[in-house]
């Protein structure tokens, strides 16, 4: 189909539609640039509001050149048909990722900071959007976002060209006054803000509604619920951020789309310990660093810009999984997509340098064109070449990550749900994870991150990745950093599912490790309510009741544990301690016996299962079959020989049957792979017999 200049398919073409417009892509015949091509219905060409309001969409957007402004080309009728032809995008809009998964705080701040600077600017030319909502931002493949829909913008000065008391807007985001009917000003958009991103965090509508008389109700008298109530772990300067937005008298919210954005700013300041730009891996793509200038003609100053950006390469492969690309030129290829192209002018005078730098993106709709993203400029002070030039490029550094950290974190692509596979594979890795050795760890984990690419909001896969992190901080050298990463984990799946039990054992466990009992106990009482069944809470439970001394409580959650999880023979071996320790010697020796025969005939059938193994080998030394144990510790360390699991647990096996020498060796070899003896070494009754040795004590020491 052809209109005007355009050329189409009006069936396959057709990107979306509304009352009043159609829009198809197009194809420029006359520049040969792909189109998103808005057409006025002909018969709304007989409504002169309508035709305004299209007239005004044009004008207003086409003066406000941002990168985060869909860009309009072009104005103009064909045979009485009004036309807008802009910005052709590819992505999705907020409003259908919303419908996948809330945001994480990455990816919300990147894309919040972005429709925050372009709100920023709308008032700045003193417009007001009156239509923020998930459906009117686009978020791109590359994390580039575009605010869309000025169908209804106006200006401070126009007069407002729809029906008095006429609602106006998306009234899931409108602020009170605007459902009222009333005047609205910047803070109107500034509460639309609020609510979006209120949204987008938490996943809820802050008033939500079964109607539309509901809703109003609700904006009208209630209050939004603190977002930490609604999301656990929810960052408090955010919260607040987000509330102040909200509030229901305007005089009360940030003045305008500058305010609100600056304080957003200082949000994401406070946030930077989690953010992007501290998270080098998240920080990818590709970056051109044409040769930076000089702005005089000494050759000194020609070096001097050569060394800068000779540096500032070398920080950013350091520190950043970015491409970076250095041409000899000042031309970058004409084909490159989705790409930065950072250039630098520099001006030294004395002591004085300063680096003016622009941040260029090369555009993703079929152009070789690129865009303005930022300008800046550092200056620094230093009687030291050296010492200069260092500030420059550490003030540019620090500058460009946080910059690119609004653009460089990819968005979830159209996501069809596997819920049922995601499951299957999380139980998968939760058998492979308590196999025992780090090599099962591993495995583990990456099935676990399998299962949370078919449903990423699969709650037994970030549990389980919760448990796996805290086995990695007992696997590699007790990384507190694997602590916080379970906890994280355990918070992902307990704000999906608060009454998941395997979560709160998660939980659980990793206050164990930390040392901190009283939080432990209540994770892991509250996972046992929630799930009777749930037999790792009865495992760990029993386990660190009986580590504080608690053998009559420990008694019957390690026995609930076995009838739960048979296979499980730690569960035996940590049961025939407390038996002991309560003088049911005759209980003992059958818990023991039976644990023994499950472990020969599980490990039959799963020859793999390592903690099955060195369990065994513990419970024949504990029955005093010193042969038979010292073989069965043979065996589990010709399996994984460098496995630090393994090699700790057949140290205390060679230090029940009294062979010293060779626990001390492997205690030695385990910390050296990794393993982190201090949560195990002060407390672990298995290895009493070494405890008045030298070099044992050097060991712990």
């Amino acid at each position: 189909m052809r209109f005007a200049h355009f050329q189409f398919d009006a069936r396959s073409d057709r990107l979306g539609e509304g009352p009043s417009s159609e829009v198809f892509r197009a194809v420029d015949t006359r520049l040969g640039r792909t189109v998103a091509l808005k057409i006025l219905r002909p018969h709304i060409e007989f409504d002169p509001q309508a035709r305004e309001r299209f007239e005004r969409e044009a004008k207003h957007t086409s003066n406000l050149a941002h990168p985060s402004i869909a860009t309009i080309y072009e104005y103009g009728e064909d045979h009485g048909t009004s036309f807008i032809a802009m910005e052709y995008l590819e992505g999705r809009t907020l409003d259908a990722i919303l419908k996948d998964h809330r945001l994480e705080y990455e990816q919300g701040m990147a894309i919040a900071l972005q429709v925050g600077s372009a709100v920023s600017l709308v008032h700045e030319r003193r417009l007001i959007h009156r239509d923020l909502k998930p459906a009117n931002i686009m978020v791109m493949a590359d994390g580039l976002v575009k605010l869309l829909d000025f169908g209804i913008c106006r200006s401070t000065g126009e007069s407002n060209i729809t029906q008095e008391g006429m609602l106006v807007g998306t009234v899931l985001y409108m602020s009170p006054e605007q459902v009222l009917g009333e005047d609205i000003d910047y803070r109107s958009d500034v509460f639309a803000f609020g609510s979006v991103f209120y949204h987008a965090f938490t996943g809820e509508l802050p008033f939500p509604g079964k109607s539309f008389p509901e809703v109003c109700f609700a904006i009208l008298e209630a209050s939004p619920k603190n977002p930490g109530d609604v999301r656990s772990g929810f960052p408090a300067p955010l919260s607040e951020f987000l509330l102040k937005c909200l509030r229901r008298d305007k005089k009360d919210r940030y003045g305008s789309g500058q305010e609100a954005y600056g304080a957003l700013l200082a949000v994401s300041d406070t946030l930077k310990l989690t953010s992007s730009a501290d998270r080098p891996s998240a920080l990818a793509g590709q970056i051109w660093i044409p040769p930076f200038r000089s702005n005089a003609e000494q050759s000194g100053d020609a070096d001097f810009a050569g060394s800068m950006r000779r540096d500032l390469v070398t920080e950013l492969v350091r520190s950043t999984s970015l491409e970076v690309n250095v041409p000899e030129g000042d031309t970058v290829p004409a084909d490159i997509r989705h790409a930065f192209v950072l250039r630098g002018s520099l001006d030294l005078d004395g002591e004085r340098g300063a680096v003016d730098i622009l941040l260029e993106r090369a555009h993703t709709n079929g152009t070789s064109d690129t865009a303005l993203v930022w300008r800046d400029r550092f200056e620094h002070t230093d009687n030291d070449e050296w010492g200069l030039q260092a500030k420059l490029v550490g003030s540019l550094v620090r500058a460009l990550k946080r910059r690119l950290a609004e653009y460089a974190l990819e968005p979830p692509p159209e996501i069809k749900r596997d819920p049922g596979k995601a499951e299957y594979l999380a139980r998968r890795a939760h058998d492979v994870l308590h196999r025992g050795t780090s090599r099962h760890l591993m495995s583990a984990i990456a099935t676990f991150r399998q299962a949370l690419k078919e449903d990423q909001n699969c709650t037994l896969a970030h549990a389980g990745l919760s448990e796996a992190y805290v086995r990695k901080f007992m696997y590699w050298d007790g990384d507190v950093s694997f602590l916080q990463e379970a906890r994280e984990h355990a918070q992902r799946a307990l704000s999906i599912d608060a009454f998941s039990a395997e979560a709160h054992s998660a939980l659980g466990f990793a206050c164990v490790m930390a040392g901190e009992s009283e939080e432990a106990q209540r994770e892991l009482r509250l996972a046992i309510q929630i799930d009777h069944e749930e037999w790792l809470a009865h495992r760990l439970l029993g386990g660190l009741f009986a580590r504080i001394g608690n053998f009559e409580s420990a008694s019957p959650l390690l026995q609930r544990a076995i009838v739960l999880n048979p296979t499980h023979i730690g569960s035996y071996d940590h049961l025939y301690g407390v038996l002991c320790r309560l003088d049911r010697y005759e209980e003992a020796i059958g818990v023991a016996d039976r644990g023994i025969a499950m472990a020969r005939k599980h490990l039959h059938a799963v020859p793999d299962d390592q903690e099955a193994r060195v369990h065994l080998a513990l419970l024949l030394a504990r029955m005093g079959l010193e042969a038979e144990a010292r073989t069965a510790a043979d065996e589990a360390c010709a399996k994984a020989p460098k496995d630090p699991y393994t090699l700790f647990h057949t140290a205390c096996v060679f230090a029940l049957i009294e062979d010293p020498e060779r626990a001390i060796e492997l205690l030695h070899e385990a910390q050296a792979r990794g393993f982190y003896l201090q949560v195990e070494t002060l407390r672990n009754p298995d290895l009493e017999s070494l405890r008045g040795r030298p070099d044992f004590q050097k060991l712990i020491g």
